[in-house]
């Protein structure tokens, strides 16, 4: 067989031989001398090789068996039985060969003898005048160094070399000569001259100082047997640039001793500046990381098949390998929804061959949610198109825990994890940004301090994180709530088809909150009051909504807690009224439009006039004179309060110095002192200054301060009262027993003058009344403290008899007299005296005010009020309720819980129903008297159109019809309650 080998090689290169060949016989470079020796080199070639025709039949080959492949090979399709997996790439890198060009591969085949061997063919062309002529092919077993490489994968643990190696060099030292023979880029990674051989001292040279003894104990272990592996730094020989190298090494044994090593090394360089990176974005994290962990990864980059991926990629996708290689589209379908966007921009990228990132989130096999970054460096060809994808991919998911961690502290509250100032601010900018009409809910713990201040702030954060949680349960998805401070929080709230639909979210907050919670064995009760306001209605801008929410959740707090109040303006007259008010408040000041009205303080036994209240009212040119209670607070929320108490103060300083020059006998005034007034200074500077300046004595000015007004700066507060107490003033407690009144606080600083609230006066007469009890108290204590007692809202002789006979020293209220302008409490101060007999009435006694015949209702029945017309100007705003007592073809009497001005320039359209017809009826007022209960009655006289004059007459002659033959009036919105339980639903 050999020398027919050889013959066939003697044909074959003297075929090869051109005819025309120039040289002459002696220099020929083709000659038989050079045929042996290609017949020996053929024949002694320690690989496999045969040379094939073009169309793939052999024509030599230099071994008579293939041990390599174990079969006999005739031509190209036997390869096929041996290599069934790969047979399609041989014969693909055989035609290449036939097309001119060198192709190597590879490949894995089955041998009977030796099972699976790694096999490297080699398929070269032979060309003779540009054309190929028959096809070189060399078989190399690759087997050991495959076997080699499998070695150093199974001694990293879970990473095999794929996942370690994005650059590594080789290399083996002989033990006994000291010689290291290492890879082209082993020298490469090392920056070193390339030689045949170098003493392992050479690489030890450029070790880091510090790493020196790590490395050099590791090679010595070897050295004596034990294989190793270790990451260890270098200066880059060439460049002096520091490098991370990572090396791991086995070692082999002959006749029972270590004498070689072999290993690989990698520069870990790139990945230490990544890591490097990555703690740059992190550094106000509290940790670095320690490892990184990664996956390696190729794919065909035009059929997007797997064709290699590493262990890492297990560990991180919580799959099986082999479902990587199966389902080519499995690691794109658990990138999160939220990324899907951004793949085909990453992909298109790697495809036209440019190295690509790509950080993303990914749903793995056990349904964990994680963060990836990924790194693709495609391999292209000649055009520049990618024909392989490398990839790197490792885990951040811990990571961007920390920054998502300190992302949500800087926008979410610590105690209940809700959207924190900052967060809802940037909502509500956003929203004003884009002009969305959306309502803003400001909430308020109702006595959430005491909490904190009796059980301690550990178990007020317990009630208010119970409290955020069931409010977080009522939030619609148009909806975002978060924490504002303290006990404050807000509801934005858009996409509103109806206020309804607001009011409906508050009363259900409301209801909520006042669900009994228990927290660590203690059960308490809350409450929740909402001031709300609206986009586009109550402002445009962030600040204006918030300031507005927050005066209707004030006017809430005043309403009695538990509740919720409207800002805007146009929702009913009252709110429209308020708005109206809260703009001219601070003309109000210049123009001298505000007014005190004195409310004497009698002596119960002698009728004998001790004193007197100041109480403060706003003549206002439309709305005429309005109480304090509805404009001290508005006067609070634009800071106004302080300059009025100011002006009060001065105004009974100037009205005393008056009486006194006329010669009355001056009584002691009481002046209401706001508690914002003392965390101004020089409050008792300021009084002691204008006593002085009107030459008035200290014994006839009292203060009034309420008991909040201790509890708040306590310290502050006692302090300026001494002080006033040190100029000879009094000093009242007002509406006593209706707060959470610190009787340490005035058992310490021991008041003047306490005032028994009428919340508890206007309930002695009643049967079993707990209010006689808390007043009998009060006195009690006042006297026992050496204290004078004032009982407010005196109404009624028994109420005065009940006070007269347990030693209250004084009386205030209607029964004796209501408020009077100066002019008219001038005149009680020069008598000296009142009696219950000279009081207001409180009961009003109608008088025939229309030229038409009433018909008195059975029972109120309840219409919507609202004002149409004012100043000639047609205005828009939201109704109120109110009660007809009776009415006429002409007008009506009603009842309200507003105090309204009698303005003819003022327009009011009334809707109500009566016998199942609706009526819609417009009107003014013509007199007002006030009633019971803070209510007022009104006179209204009819604008009566044509159309509603016939219906209005028809109905009233029906009424007095049912009414004449004893029948029920069917088909009327009666009430059944007083109208004074009533209107506390509607407050």
């Amino acid at each position: 067989m050999a020398d027919k080998n050889f013959e066939n090689l003697i044909h074959l290169n003297s075929s090869l031989i051109p005819n025309n060949n120039p040289f002459s016989e002696e220099e020929s470079p083709i000659t038989f001398d050079l045929l042996n020796m290609l017949s020996s080199l053929a024949e002694n070639h320690p690989d496999t090789f045969l040379i094939l025709s073009s169309s793939g039949k052999v024509i030599i080959q230099n071994k008579e068996t293939f041990p390599i492949l174990g079969e006999e090979i005739n031509e190209i399709q036997d390869f096929e039985s041996i290599a069934k997996k790969s047979y399609r790439n041989i014969h693909t890198a055989f035609l290449h060969a036939v097309s001119g060009n060198t192709q190597r591969y590879e490949i894995e085949v089955s041998n009977y003898k030796y099972g699976a061997l790694h096999v490297l063919f080699t398929f070269i062309p032979l060309i003779y005048e540009e054309k190929v002529e028959a096809v070189y092919l060399v078989m190399s077993d690759m087997t050991e160094q495959v076997k080699l490489k499998d070695i150093l994968l199974s001694s990293q643990k879970h990473l095999n070399n794929a996942q370690q190696i994005a650059d590594i060099g080789s290399f083996e030292y002989w033990i006994a000569e000291d010689r290291l023979k290492c890879s082209k880029h082993f020298f490469k990674l090392f920056g070193l001259r390339q030689t045949p051989s170098m003493k392992m001292e050479e690489p030890f040279k450029l070790v880091h100082p510090d790493d020196y003894r790590l490395i050099y104990d590791q090679v010595q272990k070897a050295i004596k047997g034990k294989d190793y592996s270790a990451e260890f730094r270098i200066y880059h020989g060439l460049s002096g640039n520091l490098r991370y190298i990572k090396v791991k090494a086995v070692v082999l044994w002959k006749n029972g001793k270590p004498y070689k090593l072999n290993g690989v090394i990698k520069d870990e360089t790139a990945e230490k500046l990544l890591e490097s990176e990555l703690k740059d974005t992190i550094a106000r994290y509290a940790f670095i990381f320690d490892n990184l962990t990664a996956g390696i990864w190729m794919r065909d980059a035009e059929t997007g098949k797997m064709i290699f991926a590493s262990k890492g990629m297990e560990d991180i996708l919580k799959i099986p390998l082999e479902t990587l290689y199966t389902d080519k589209d499995i690691w794109i379908n658990m990138v999160h929804p939220c990324h899907h966007h951004e793949i085909g921009p990453y992909l298109e990228k790697s495809a036209k061959g440019e190295s690509a990132k790509f950080t993303y989130r990914l749903i793995d096999g056990a349904g964990d949610v994680k963060w990836l970054f990924e790194q693709t460096i495609p391999t292209t060809n000649e055009k520049g198109d990618a024909t392989i994808l490398f990839g790197f991919v490792t885990d951040i998911t811990h990571e961007k825990l920390l920054e998502e961690k300190i992302n949500h502290l800087a926008r979410y509250d610590a105690l209940t994890n809700l959207p924190n100032q900052h967060s809802i601010y940037e909502v509500m900018e956003s929203l004003c940004n884009r002009n969305h009409p959306f309502a803003l809910l400001y909430l308020d713990i109702d006595r959430l301090n005491i909490i904190n201040d009796s059980l301690g702030y550990h178990i007020g954060d317990e009630a208010l994180k119970t409290l955020a949680n069931r409010f977080s349960k009522l939030m619609p998805p148009n909806s975002y709530f978060g924490r504002l401070n303290s006990n404050d929080f807000i509801v934005l709230l858009w996409k509103i088809h109806d206020k309804e639909d607001v009011y409906s979210l508050a009363e259900m907050l409301i209801t909520v909150s006042k669900k009994p919670l228990t927290i660590q064995e203690f059960e308490m009760h809350l409450s929740t009051s909402i001031g709300i306001s609206f986009y586009g209605i109550d402002g445009t801008d962030k600040q204006t909504l918030l300031e507005n929410a927050h005066s209707a959740l004030y006017h809430a707090k005043r309403q009695g807690k538990a509740n919720y109040q409207v800002y805007s303006y146009t929702d009913s007259i009252h709110s429209y009224k308020k708005y109206n008010l809260d703009q001219d408040m601070r003309k109000a000041i210049n123009n001298e439009e505000f007014e005190i009205f004195y409310q004497p303080q009698v002596e119960p036994i002698s009728g004998a006039v001790y004193g007197a209240e100041a109480l403060l009212r706003w003549n206002h040119p439309e709305w005429g004179y309005v109480s304090p209670g509805e404009f001290i607070p508005l006067a609070e929320e634009n800071h106004l309060i302080n300059a009025i108490t100011d002006w009060v103060i001065e105004k009974v300083c100037v009205q005393l110095k008056n009486w006194k020059d006329e010669g009355i006998d001056l009584k002691p005034i009481a002046i209401n002192i706001s508690p914002t007034r003392f965390m101004k200074k020089g409050l008792a500077e300021y009084v002691k200054t204008l006593l002085s300046r009107y030459d008035i004595s200290a014994t006839f000015i009292e203060l009034e301060i309420t008991e909040s007004t201790l509890l708040q700066n306590e310290k502050n507060v006692l302090s300026s009262l001494q002080q006033l107490r040190d100029l000879g003033i009094k000093i009242a407690i007002d509406d006593f027993g209706t707060g959470y009144s610190s009787l340490m606080s005035i058992r310490t600083f021991k008041p003047d003058i306490i005032k028994i609230d009428q919340i508890f006066t206007r309930h002695i007469t009643s049967e079993g009344s707990v209010d006689k009890g808390i007043i009998l108290s009060i006195i009690h204590l006042a006297k026992e403290l050496g204290m004078t007692v004032v009982a407010e809202g005196v109404e009624e002789y028994e109420q005065l008899q009940f006070l007269l006979h347990n030693g209250c020293h004084y009386i205030q209220g209607y029964l004796f007299s209501k408020p009077l302008p100066k002019k008219d409490f001038y005149q009680i101060l020069k008598t000296g005296s009142l009696s219950p007999s000279s009081a207001c009435k409180l009961t009003i006694i109608d008088q025939e005010r229309r030229a038409f015949i009433r018909f008195q209702l059975p029972t109120y029945v309840q219409a919507d009020m609202t004002l149409i017309e004012m100043q000639n100007e047609k205005v828009e705003v939201g109704s109120n309720k109110i009660l007809i007592e009776n009415i006429s073809f002409g007008g009506m009497k009603i009842i309200s819980s507003m105090n309204l001005a009698i303005q003819s320039q003022m327009k009011y359209q009334f809707c109500f129903s009566l016998l199942n017809k609706k009526f819609i009826l417009n009107g003014v007022l013509k007199w007002q008297n006030e009633v019971k209960g803070s209510l007022f009655a009104y006179g209204v006289a009819f604008l009566l159109e044509e159309e509603n004059e016939t219906s209005l007459a028809s109905t009233i002659h029906l009424l007095n019809k049912l009414n004449e033959s004893s029948k029920q009036i069917p088909d009327t919105d009666f009430i059944c309650t007083s109208p004074v339980e009533f209107f506390s639903i509607f407050k």
